[in-house]
């Protein structure tokens, strides 16, 4: 069975909106002008760019989209044992 911590899931939703964050920056976008775009709410954009709460994925995709972007999900990359080995030099 496959488990997957909170710290993981947290992690993650950190980092997705930090992204959108950056994107949303890069276009020259306040969070109220991305509201507007997108019809959602301001305090939700908020949420969103700090990765909390439970947002549906049909947000995730409409603010991409306000954005001109894409979602995409990749694989975690993670360093193998010799990496970890030159990392603590053992």
């Amino acid at each position: 069975m496959f488990d997957i911590s909170n710290m993981d899931t947290d992690t993650l939703m950190r980092d997705l909106g930090q992204q959108l964050r950056l994107l949303r920056k890069r276009r020259g976008l306040t969070q109220a002008a991305l509201a507007t775009r997108t019809g959602m709410p301001r305090p939700k954009i908020v949420q969103m760019e700090q990765g909390r709460g439970s947002i549906a994925f049909e947000s995730y995709a409409r603010l991409a989209a306000a954005l001109d972007a894409t979602l995409k999900v990749d694989v975690a990359q993670r360093p193998t044992l010799e990496e970890l080995g030159d990392i603590y030099g053992e």
